[in-house]
């Protein structure tokens, strides 16, 4: 007999085992979901999920064991910015000798025509696979005759071989999730470690149930949230799915009955020890009778080290192509990728290595995840997903990435600046995670002399001047571009503004630094008003909008590189004409050394001087800052914004008055 005292708690706990399986049926849905105009909690989303269920378990097929993900989906589009939702896309981890699969896709749109629910199937034309790189397959498809106020729905399922790998259990989206259930069922002695991640709160609850389909009792991990916010993607963000709210799950131990336990929790050493002891890195990396004849050749009479990682370096680039695939493991191999001078990221970049061994360099591959793939929140090989060269020479760090035209000894893509990498070095003996991989500072610098004439028309000679990153970034905008092209967006980017002798130099090489000069002429440029005219000194390379928006931010201000910004600006008056008024010197500090602003304008022999410098000292910020770096430009865009006030001297005055009489 059961106790009365008991009872308000069973009673509790089967009204909460039955909200738990009130399980949104698909194919069910209603009116007053189709009728629904807005999401009440963020009347500005263009589309909400309306429902998304996740199940993954355990499944034996012939004796093997495998992962199976079931996803059910129903999202509510309100606008046409919101049809981009309608699109999926199923990434799956192929391992080259096992890989996952997809099936069982379908899916349907619902809208309402004439008061009645008509629905539109997802065909299977409509169904797209494309191998999207070395490590992932992709299946993309888009849900049929959407329109605004369509509700589409869809679910499928995720068949893994690769049964100890859980994928991240992600509950944020840039559109509001109303409610987001998951399992996750995994057997009993299988022990996982549970991480969560992001900015929304939320619980789990474990119990044990017998699951029939493998013959075992396993722990049941289920999560049920709602009313998830937008996580919407700002400015300075390297990848916002790091910060999305999700658990992830980690294999950290087996502890059977009748089985000795056998422990998986590592440190990034055994990571990087356990990448080492694979054959590409210990066996094949050293196989140099490909290329010894060649290298000797170029390498004959040289002694200095750097000087023959350099050349080495750019032998790599002129010779072979990176086929845009990442991977920490060869796709080709050495061999191969020398005769067809193309291949993946570790192809590139290991054969980087093994050529800089041949000529005496301590060299060593470092496995990294780049920040387009993820942030490894703890130790495990399937998060990382390329590869880079390093060398030690005198006692200093060399990075190296070949795979991109413009990468230099020390100046990776932007993209390998995430989170450190795993240095590999299997001859003596040392497999460590390390973090000194950092971006130098770009400098800018501008240089603008210009002329105001008396109807407020400023003519004038631009150069600038980029280094580092700074001009990588330069030279990616002008790669590939039809120069009348971009000059004609630069002259719509700044109103009324024509641009002549344009040249840009260095731009083809990746050493050294880029230059850019041109000669311009603004209608515009200045405002006459009763015989005074208005000038903004910092002209059309001022700060216009703050690109930070946000009330709050909760993810990181990631730059990819620290920079200087300096800015000379020498303006001649017009003739009969004198200053009126100056903007006032500035000054502007950003907390614990993360930046300042310098402003000063003068009066000069022949006009006007003005002197900016504009500095971020850190390539990513702490969100913490994120009130004073969004301060940090309110302040910065009002300085831009301040005029220089001119008028007509005593003279010019004096004489149009006699002149009167």
């Amino acid at each position: 007999m059961i106790s009365t005292k008991k009872l308000p708690l069973l009673l509790a706990f089967i009204s909460v085992q039955t909200l738990w399986c009130q399980e949104i049926q698909f194919g069910e849905v209603s009116k007053e979901e189709l009728l629904e105009k807005e999401y009440a909690l963020d009347p500005d989303a263009p589309a909400a999920v309306l429902y998304r269920y996740q199940n993954t378990y355990m499944q034996s097929n012939n004796g093997y064991p495998r992962l199976i993900t079931e996803i059910h989906e129903r999202i509510k589009v309100y606008n046409k910015a919101g049809f981009e939702y309608a699109t999926e896309q199923i990434n799956l981890y192929n391992g080259r000798s096992d890989k996952e699969s997809v099936r069982k896709i379908k899916g349907y749109t619902y809208n309402l025509e004439q008061d009645k629910i008509v629905k539109s199937e997802l065909d299977k034309d409509q169904i797209f696979e494309s191998e999207l790189s070395f490590n992932y397959d992709q299946v993309k498809f888009t849900m049929p005759n959407v329109k605004e106020g369509s509700v589409i729905e869809f679910e499928y399922y995720v068949s893994s071989p690769f049964y100890w790998l859980i994928d991240e259990f992600r509950f944020q989206k840039d559109i509001p999730v109303k409610q987001v259930r998951a399992e996750l069922r995994t057997p009993k002695g299988y022990n996982f470690r549970q991480t969560q991640k992001g900015y929304v709160p939320f619980t789990s609850q474990e119990n044990i149930k017998r699951d029939n389909r493998i013959g075992m009792d396993v722990v049941v991990t289920s999560f049920d949230l709602r009313n998830v916010p937008a996580l919407k993607a700002e400015s300075y963000v390297d990848n916002i799915h790091n910060y999305r709210a999700g658990a992830l799950f980690e294999l950290v131990s087996i502890d059977l009955p009748g089985y000795p336990t056998k422990s998986f929790a590592h440190s990034w050493g055994d990571v990087a020890k356990s990448i080492g002891n694979t054959d590409d890195y210990k066996n094949q990396l050293d196989k140099t009778r490909s290329f010894d004849d060649e290298l000797d050749a170029i390498l004959s009479g040289k002694t200095d080290k750097l000087e023959i990682t350099n050349i080495l370096f750019k032998y790599v680039k002129d010779n072979t192509e990176w086929n845009g695939m990442d991977g920490k493991s060869f796709q080709h191999g050495l061999k191969k990728t020398i005769k067809e001078k193309k291949g993946n990221a570790a192809d590139i970049n290991l054969l980087l290595v093994a050529m800089l061994r041949y000529a005496g360099i301590h060299a060593n591959p470092v496995i990294l995840s780049t920040k387009e793939n993820a942030i490894p929140f703890f130790p495990t090989l399937d998060r990382l997903n390329f590869v880079i060269a390093h060398a030690k020479i005198d006692g200093e760090d060399y990075y190296m990435d070949a795979t991109e035209e413009f990468s230099d000894v020390n100046l990776l893509p932007i993209r390998d600046y995430n989170w450190g990498g795993l240095l590999v070095d299997n001859e003596n003996m040392v497999w460590k995670h390390i973090f000194n991989i950092a971006p130098q500072k770009a400098e800018s610098m501008y240089s603008v002399k210009m002329e105001v004439d008396q109807e407020g028309i400023v003519s004038g000679n631009y150069r600038s001047r980029f280094t580092n990153h700074a001009a990588y970034r330069f030279r990616e905008s002008l790669k590939n571009q039809d120069l009348e092209n971009y000059l004609r967006d630069k002259e719509s980017k700044y109103t009324g503004m024509e641009i002549s002798e344009y040249e840009a130099k260095n731009v083809d090489s990746y050493e050294g630094h880029v230059s850019e000069s041109f000669h311009y002429r603004q209608e515009n440029g200045a405002d006459v008003i009763n015989d005074k005219i208005y000038l903004q000194p910092l002209s059309f390379l001022k700060i216009e909008e703050n690109p930070f928006k946000l009330d709050k931010r909760e993810y990181p201000i990631d730059y990819g590189f620290p920079f200087r910004e300096r800015y000379m600006v020498n303006i001649k008056l017009p003739e009969g004409y004198q200053v009126e008024s100056l903007p006032s010197a500035a000054i502007i500090k950003l907390p614990d050394n993360l930046g300042i602003y310098k402003y000063a304008v003068q009066n000069a022999a022949n006009g006007i001087q003005l002197s900016v410098t504009f500095e971020v000292n850190k390539a990513v910020i702490a969100a913490i800052n994120y009130p004073y770096i969004k301060e940090y430009y309110n302040q910065i865009i009002i300085k831009g914004a301040e005029q220089i006030v001119l008028s007509k001297t005593d003279n010019e005055y004096n004489e149009s008055t006699a002149g009167s009489r």
